[in-house]
């Protein structure tokens, strides 16, 4: 004991080959043992207590996941995320030396697996995150027999339990008083105990407020505020007495009018049930637990959920300082690539010339550009051209943004028939049915008026223009948008404090708590009243009088 708080044992031992066969339990703490990684939850439930993982706490499970990727021959057997450490129970198999596509830092440490691989681990991870999230060195164990394995086994398993112990060592506090239970969370919903370990770590895509009040301005949600094109409402009436039938699975209407307004053919097309589902098909199809996907870590939330949900590695590439992607990144990476094109929150879109040349980079492996927003982007913005040009780029689209239809949850993919096929046989699998009769009759309907849905474009963009010369007359800044929002700062007042205020007025927009996004607010464009409404408020709130 030393100042009342237990001492640890030194780590490593000086003479040992950590590179040879065997099993090893390690823990690494966070730098200075701070609370980083996440909050502990579920207490008072028997066998219940876990972590539940901050954004920096995702970064490194996810890290985790994708280890196999550089050193084939060492696995995982168990680990648990902590909110100030980790512990891993890692085997060390027969096979290489350890090679790696990231180099060691020293030759030296080449033939030592065991520091070379938690290396690895924590460079990754403070280059994902941008800052150094460990502390220097760590503490080992080696495994000798089976009933201490059973009893690391058993410690990991109830670690979260423990935690009241374990803040023995937590750094978090301005005095130096250790307490018991700093990082509890007693707000979060507790999983009941028949819920399955494997994904006692996911967490659910978080979707912007849907809130049901009188009076109120949603531009928290990226929906369209006009009203579906005039004929839906005839065309999902007409389809009512047809719901005693199953839908039609093939959904031979809708990829007939799609195909048309895509300029491709009807077996080019394979509609599901929101994009969020074609995102699920694809990656369920084209990815495996030894093929990861590769995505931006500032992008659309829902494809690392989806990993998580698919036991999908996940390679996470850093954006630039000014939130642009530099494509060069994706260039030969021989992995499933997705792309949000033009990306959210960001605005930001890029050209079709710069991700046909990822996708000819990757001749083996399906890129995927989820062009949600594209319709606001202007002419020539869509990469659904390249589907006709290379067999490993599949474009998703959807018709809850430009055509009006949210609440129908219909959206579609572009791609080589090939690939539909393949996609179909993952869709037949478990949900044929899964766009319902009223949601094809709709979307049909909507995908058919083409004035329509060109005259909302124009008017939301025209919209979009408007609030932003109006933003940066306030002292806002943001980039040009390609979408139907608005990503921007400001320095007048906290963008958090902005958010809370407008929300108790009853405009609802969208405020990010996730690192380097904490200084943005991204805003939906509205009817123009609505957003008439939403710069009176802004304006009492910043306190402007002009």
């Amino acid at each position: 004991m030393k100042d009342g708080v237990p001492e640890r044992k030194a780590n490593r031992l000086a003479t040992y080959n950590y590179s040879q066969s065997g099993v090893y339990f390690i823990t690494i703490c966070s730098k200075n043992k701070r609370c980083t990684f996440g909050t502990i939850v579920g207490g008072g439930v028997p066998d219940a207590p876990r972590t539940r993982l901050s954004p920096t706490g995702k970064i490194v499970a996810r890290q985790l996941g994708n280890m196999i990727a550089f050193y084939s021959h060492v696995r995982i057997e168990k680990y648990v995320v902590m909110p100030n450490h980790i512990h891993l129970l890692i085997a060390i198999q027969q096979g290489p030396s350890g090679a790696s596509r990231t180099p060691p830092p020293t030759s030296a440490r080449a033939s030592q697996v065991i520091p070379m691989f938690i290396s690895t681990l924590k460079r990754l991870t403070n280059k994902t995150a941008g800052h150094a999230l460990w502390q220097r060195g760590y503490y080992d164990h080696i495994i000798r027999s089976p009933d201490d394995y059973n009893t690391i086994w058993h410690y990991i398993d109830t670690n979260p339990a423990k935690w009241a112990q374990d803040t023995l060592y937590v750094t978090d506090f301005p005095d130096p008083v250790r307490r018991p239970g700093c990082c509890t969370n007693k707000e979060v919903t507790q999983m009941s105990r028949y819920f399955t370990k494997t994904l006692a770590a996911l967490e659910p895509y978080t979707p912007g407020e849907q809130l049901k009040l009188p009076d109120l301005v949603k531009l928290n949600a990226n929906e369209n505020p006009y009203p579906p094109a005039p004929g839906v409402a005839a065309a999902v009436a007409g389809a009512v007495p047809g719901l005693r039938l199953y839908s039609d699975l093939t959904e031979a209407a809708l990829c007939a009018a799609i195909a048309r307004h895509c300029g491709v053919q009807p077996e080019n097309i394979l509609c599901g049930n929101g994009s969020d589902e074609n995102l699920l098909l694809a990656l369920r199809a084209f990815c495996d637990e030894t093929h990861p996907l590769a995505f931006a870590d500032i992008t659309y939330s829902f494809y690392p959920v989806l990993c998580d949900l698919l036991h999908i590695p996940q390679h996470v590439i850093l954006v630039e300082e000014d939130f642009s992607l530099d494509l060069s990144k994706y260039h030969g990476l021989n992995e499933t690539i997705v792309i949000a094109n033009p990306n959210a929150p960001t605005t930001l879109l890029q050209p079709v010339a710069a991700i046909e040349e990822v996708v000819r980079t990757n001749p083996d492996s399906i890129v995927i550009v989820d062009e949600a927003y594209i319709d606001f982007a202007g002419p020539n913005a869509s990469c659904v051209p390249l589907t006709k040009k290379y067999d490993n780029v599949i474009v998703v689209q959807t018709f809850s943004k430009s055509h009006n239809l949210a609440g129908a949850r219909v959206g579609f993919c572009v791609a080589n028939p090939e690939l539909i096929a393949d996609m179909n046989r993952i869709k037949f699998s478990y949900s044929p049915y899964n766009v319902n009769s009223l949601s094809q009759a709709a979307a049909v309907a909507a995908m058919e008026d083409e004035n329509y849905f060109r005259d909302t474009v124009g008017k939301i963009c025209a919209t979009r223009a408007d609030t932003m010369t109006k933003l940066r007359e306030r002292g806002f800044t943001g980039p040009d948008s390609a979408t139907n929002f608005l990503f921007v700062t400001t320095s007048r007042m906290p963008c958090k404090q902005i958010f809370e205020r407008l929300r108790q007025k009853g405009v609802l927009i969208r405020y990010f708590s996730a690192p380097r996004l904490s200084d943005y607010l991204r805003i939906t464009i509205g009817t123009p009243e609505q957003m008439q409404r939403f710069f009176e408020e802004l304006d009492l709130i910043l306190g402007n009088t002009a």
